[in-house]
């Protein structure tokens, strides 16, 4: 072994083996129409993003390049998994590469997922500062790109990301199933907890997926909002007083309404884009997902008469409108080939891709995408004609607006008490429901089901967050393990009582 690799070298270069093991392997060779041995320039892209939209951004890219300036570039999709995935993948890499002094992790552009990973990366510093923001203005005008809208942040205000596409979080569901069911579709998150849906519904684990996390605190902050509107101030309370105790109860009211649509779970699966497809199967009758993945199936089974057994909708007065954004990764092995991707998915033709209709002016080649571009100026008359979602999401917000303040601080305690909650508790949590449900709801049975003190707004965002982003691994699997045996004796406690005849002694 060479002198020069000490051990401290040694254990970087271990570790960075171990966290590009997972994208060595799921390298794609989809770079379009070039290919490696006849490239220019190349590019490395890690992504979540489907294969359908890497290949019509891919091919669209290197065409923009070569009218640009003639050279041809490489398109390398490294593709591990969710967000989630990348997340690990990016912090062990730029971990590894401190150790032995590099700048960069080979990685070109972070393209796709919720803002919450982009902003994790950027406080973490290892995303580069964005040209476009200089190089086009105007661009970042309410009139085109908004700084924020519903509450949510479209770009970095230290320009470190952007917002290429929106995304609303919704409801799909199956209508031959609701129909065998009985059900009326729904229209808002809590019709999801109707007993009637039991064994129905299909939910991801948030811990592995952002974007169901991201419903999960739409829902609460939906019951929030709700809470302060409609609770009467108490005589002598404060403004202060008044507005946390609508927190703390619009907070159990979105646990409880969370706990009855786990209650309803046929599953929790790892992959958010399981639950289109087995909604679309009719293998549940609905599921949690975000407005792309449900537009997506709803499309591929429409009929030639224009009808489909599938339907996504947005609930009414329950999700804001966020964006998947993009970033330049610190160290990029070719920056300017970076920052060049960047302008193009902002320009028009960047932007049309989303929406516009295959074979149609500045539209895919092969599939419509189904998703919205972020420049409110691409949705003119003429542009609509050939969208395949012919209308303004501008328009269609439903007066949501999502407040930081309220729960964007607890986002990890949110999805840590769902899963000690609800996935690690599951089989007594539909036990319990099944004979809640057999014995009409018994109110005894019911505040022993919805008992969640524990998981207060107050602990959420205080002793559970802290423990979370402060403590050891050891001490919040400890905490996992009270608050799994709390909520299980719960459980079991309140479908007894049912079973019993749902009257708890005096």
């Amino acid at each position: 072994m060479n002198k020069w690799l000490n051990s401290k070298n040694m254990v970087a270069a271990a570790l960075v083996l171990c966290v590009a093991a997972p994208i060595v392997l799921s390298k794609k060779q989809d770079g379009g129409n070039v290919t490696v041995d006849n490239a220019d320039r190349r590019i490395n892209i890690i992504t979540p993003h489907n294969e359908t939209i890497r290949r019509e951004f891919g091919e669209a890219f290197q065409d923009w390049w070569r009218e640009k300036t003639g050279e041809a570039v490489y398109v390398n999709w490294l593709t591990p998994g969710g967000t989630s995935e990348i997340r690990k993948i990016l912090n062990g890499k730029y971990k590894a590469a401190e150790r032995v002094g590099d700048d960069g992790i080979g990685i070109d552009i972070f393209f796709g997922g919720g803002d919450y990973d982009f902003r994790k990366q950027a406080q973490a510093g290892h995303l580069a500062k964005l040209e476009v923001f200089e190089k086009h203005p105007a661009w970042f005008s309410d009139n085109v790109i908004p700084a924020y809208f519903t509450g949510e942040k479209y770009y970095d205000p230290q320009h470190a990301w952007v917002g290429v596409c929106l995304s609303r979080f919704g409801i799909c569901y199956n209508l031959d199933s609701l129909k065998r069911l009985k059900i009326k579709p729904p229209t808002k998150w809590s019709d999801l907890g109707d007993p009637k849906y039991f064994g129905s519904i299909a939910l991801a684990d948030p811990s592995k997926s952002g974007s169901v996390s991201r419903a999960f605190e739409m829902l609460i902050q939906e019951q929030i909002h709700e809470a302060v509107t409609t609770l009467q101030r108490k005589p002598g309370e404060t403004q202060i007083q008044f507005d946390r105790r609508g927190r703390s109860d619009g907070w159990d009211k979105g646990i409880n309404l969370i706990q009855k649509i786990a209650s309803n779970a046929r599953y929790f699966t790892d992959s958010a884009t399981k639950i289109p497809h087995d909604v679309a199967q009719g293998n549940a009758a609905a599921g949690m997902c975000i407005d792309f993945y449900g537009r997506t199936y709803e499309e591929m089974l429409k009929k030639d008469d224009g009808s489909t057994r599938m339907r996504w909708i947005s609930p009414k007065g329950g999700t804001s409108m966020s964006v998947d954004p993009v970033a330049v990764m610190k160290g990029a092995p070719d920056p300017e080939i970076a920052q060049a991707f960047v302008e193009f998915l902002l320009t028009k033709k960047g932007q049309l891709l989303w929406n516009a209709k295959p074979g149609t002016p500045d539209g895919t080649q092969y599939r419509a995408l189904r998703r919205m571009p972020v420049r409110k100026d691409v949705y003119t008359e003429e542009n609509m004609k050939h969208f395949a979602d012919p209308s303004n999401p501008y328009d269609e917000v439903g007066g949501f607006v999502y407040e930081s303040e309220l729960t964007g601080k607890g986002f990890k305690s949110i999805q840590f008490i769902i899963r000690v909650m609800c996935l690690d508790s599951h089989q007594e949590l539909k036990s319990a429901w099944e004979k809640l449900a057999a014995a009409n709801m018994p109110p005894d049975a019911m505040n022993i089901f919805f008992d969640t003190a524990l998981v207060s707004y107050q602990n959420a965002m205080g002793d559970i967050r802290r423990q979370l982003s402060e403590g050891s691994k050891v001490q919040s699997a400890n905490l996992a393990v009270k608050l799994g045996k709390y909520f299980r004796k719960n459980y079991k406690a309140a479908g007894k009582l049912a079973e019993e005849g749902g009257q708890a002694d005096e």
